[in-house]
């Protein structure tokens, strides 16, 4: 009975570590960001190859923002080199939603970059 539930108790811990990360661990921010908000991020695997869906809305002055996605492998390693910016016009108050097809079907995960200039 012991060796069951340390074999159970186990498994639950692996369970809890391989959760999924936030929006908040697959951002990163690079510049002034903090008035960018990350309002919905979502991901599916369509004809084999991973897409990327991000909501953002900007409540800052500038309307000047850029972004770029980092696609990973189930290493964790990037599988492509990195995307060049792509600059965006955001108005202060407007929301818009970004998309992002992966270059290769060994990605399987991405981060979403994010820069604003003032």
């Amino acid at each position: 009975m012991k060796k069951y539930l340390a074999i159970m108790m186990a498994a639950l811990a692996l369970v809890a570590c391989s959760s999924t990360p936030s929006m908040k661990d697959m951002t990163v921010r690079m510049g002034d960001t903090d008035n960018i908000q990350i309002t919905d991020m979502r991901s599916i695997v369509r004809n084999g190859v991973l897409t990327a869906q991000v909501t953002i809305q900007n409540d800052s002055k500038s309307n000047l923002v850029s972004y770029r996605f980092r696609w990973l492998g189930n290493n964790g390693m990037m599988v492509t080199d990195e995307e060049a910016w792509k600059p965006i016009t955001v108005g202060k108050g407007q929301s818009t939603v970004i998309m992002g097809i992966a270059p290769t079907p060994d990605a399987t995960d991405f981060r979403f970059e994010l820069n604003q200039y003032k």
